[in-house]
């Protein structure tokens, strides 16, 4: 008997079905392309149970005939490309030719649509993709796709589905970055009869931004926009106030089309220059403009990735923008790039000097001012831009020493019963420190990150309570993960409340975070909180939301400690259950033995 044979058509598209429908967003995401795509001017989506029990996609576009409605659940059917020279000039938002058919192969799957000047509309029934039954309906001119129990004939793939409102934040997350590209387009969005996302449709960027983080977050975004070699950047970006722990919330779209972009994103970064703290990102809505034989969608099964033909003229030209933004808002003696280097005697890099903004610095010393220069002070942030590279002298008038790269096993198995003695900080990550015969290297973020965890770990985390409760706006998404972790959120000092929409109100922070932005650690630790995916027990998602605010809470590498700041990490760090070990598992110290030191000198 042969051993190849080709597959059934069932059998192929749920295969197909792995690589289209990962979740219920993923649905979300192909029917709404398909109906901004039919022309519709208003779209409603509705969930029930996070999508799985059903999602309902309704539009007012343009519709479709009896014969093109059955061609459209065929595999390969498709009215956006017509040859292969089309894949070179696509400009609408999909054109998989097997989504509809691999939805349909999981699902208990119906689709009702009429074209406007017929009088009546057809029906098309799949039900775990078996074969498509057809029929004449009334219905509204428009398409209407329902998508019932998903993954109902592959059980495997609906165990690995997060929970309900996890899935729920997935899907809303889909339906505001489209909205975003395309705010000319009603959208309505509700979830178990509730509405969760909704915007008119008038065609303002700022609208959408405002129904995803709230009128006042949305008054912090700036226009942005500039055109150069057929290439246009134009939309928004968020003023220096309204930063995120990562890049989730800055929506890149290539000819209407969401993509993730390091360099678009990067190009962004870098015009922020002094005025972006580490490890915080801007938010942006970007909308770019280019030619399409200049783009290859085609990276990405998702298309969710492109490849610019010139590269370096998007990221010039985002960033450009980006800075004369920048500029026309006030920030821009703030910005300067980070491109040019300078070498100084000693053969370490060193940056220009920003200049200070006027009024923060008045009757300060100059030795203040020009600490707060080398310290890149950010005056939005009143914290330190920890990113300047090479070597810091310590705080304590020693020698430099060259960091070795540790040789295998000097990871240290036993703590030395001793107190360390602090001599200084290199680097503005490691704090240096010797006890008995061996020189240690501290880690100063894990070592921060172990002490904080170890007091979220207590018995009862200790709180306090803000004299007056912060409004924090979240995106759908986070929202749904807030949601979902309150009670966990709540154990660790967090008391939180919903606030209408997609906000809530804090009432009270861990007594631990409190030195800090204790609401801004919290959106930070949201934001993470969204990107988890698999369900897990309670006391596994308290241990992890332990370490993912220890994590964000905890003092950054390139901080610059002040001696007494040092030994005080190093001895709550001694004090800790596990001090050589991170909460990720990632080593806290270093040592070496006066033995090794002596074979590195070749004693």
């Amino acid at each position: 008997m042969p051993r190849i044979h080709v597959l059934s058509e069932g059998l192929a598209n749920r295969i197909a079905a792995g690589e289209v429908v990962e979740r219920p967003a993923s649905v979300v995401k192909e029917l709404v392309e398909n109906a901004i795509d039919a022309g519709a001017r208003r779209i409603e989506v509705e969930l029930l149970q996070g999508g799985r029990e059903l999602i309902r996609v309704r539009d007012d576009g343009s519709g479709m005939s009896p014969h093109d409605a059955g061609l459209a659940v065929q595999r390969f059917a498709t009215s956006k490309i017509r040859q292969a020279e089309d894949l070179d000039a696509i400009l609408t938002m999909g054109f998989r030719g097997e989504a509809l058919p691999s939805i349909a192969a999981v699902s208990h799957f119906r689709l009702q649509t009429r074209e406007a000047d017929s009088e009546e509309g057809c029906e098309v029934c799949i039900h775990g993709g078996g074969p498509a039954e057809v029929r004449a309906v009334g219905c509204p001119a428009g398409t209407t796709v329902e998508v019932k129990s998903i993954f109902f004939n592959t059980p495997a793939r609906l165990k690995f589905l997060a929970t309900t409102g996890r899935e729920r934040g997935h899907c809303a997350d889909w339906v505001s970055r489209l909205a975003l590209s395309r705010p000319d387009i009603s959208f309505k969005l509700t979830h178990d009869g509730q509405v969760v996302f909704s915007v008119p449709g008038t065609g303002d960027l700022r609208s959408v931004l405002s129904a995803m983080y709230g009128s006042t977050a949305a008054r912090d975004f700036l226009p942005c926009e500039a055109e150069a070699d057929g290439i246009r950047v134009e939309g928004l970006i968020s003023g220096p106030k309204l930063l995120r722990a990562t890049r989730e919330h800055q929506m890149f779209f290539v000819n209407r089309r969401f993509v993730r972009s390091r360099q678009i994103g990067h190009a962004l970064n870098e015009a922020y220059g002094l005025l972006l703290p580490a490890g915080r990102n801007p938010l942006c809505a970007l909308h770019l403009t280019v030619e399409p034989e200049r783009v290859d969608p085609n990276v990405h099964p998702t298309k969710i990735e492109v490849r610019f033909r010139h590269s370096g003229a998007v990221h010039e030209l985002v960033q450009r923008a980006a800075e004369e933004t920048l500029s026309a808002a006030g920030y821009r003696s703030l910005t300067q790039s980070r491109r040019h280097v300078d070498r100084t005697e000693e053969g370490f890099s060193h940056r220009p000097e920003a200049p200070l903004p006027a009024g923060r610095f008045e009757g300060s010393s100059v030795d203040e001012i020009q600490r707060a220069r080398r310290l890149r002070v950010n005056p939005f942030e009143d914290r330190v831009d920890e990113r300047d590279e090479g070597l810091d002298v310590f705080a304590d008038p020693v020698l430099q020493l060259p960091q070795p790269e540790p040789a295998e096993g000097t990871l240290p198995v036993e703590m030395p019963p001793a107190a360390p003695e602090v001599l200084g900080q290199i680097g503005r990550r490691y704090i240096v420190a010797k006890v008995e015969d061996a020189l240690l290297l501290i880690d100063q973020h894990r070592a921060a990150e172990r002490v904080l965890l170890e007091r979220l770990s207590a018995r009862q985390v200790a709180r306090q309570l803000l004299v007056l409760p912060e409004t924090l706006q979240l995106s759908p998404g986070e929202a749904a993960a807030c949601a979902e972790h309150a009670e966990a959120l709540n154990e660790l000092g967090y008391e939180t409340e919903p606030f209408g929409g997609n906000s809530i109100l804090v009432r009270s922070v861990p007594v631990a975070t409190a030195d800090l932005s204790p609401v801004e650690v919290l959106a930070d630790v949201i934001c993470d909180l969204a990107t988890w995916n698999r369900p897990d027990t309670a006391e596994r998602i308290r241990e992890k939301t332990r370490a993912t605010i220890a994590c964000h809470a905890a003092t950054k590498a390139g901080a610059r400690l002040r001696p007494d700041e040092m030994r005080k990490l190093v001895a709550d760090l001694m004090h800790s259950d596990s001090p050589g070990v991170c909460p990720h598992g990632d080593p806290i110290i270093v040592s070496f033995s006066l033995d090794r030191l002596d074979r590195e000198f070749k004693r």
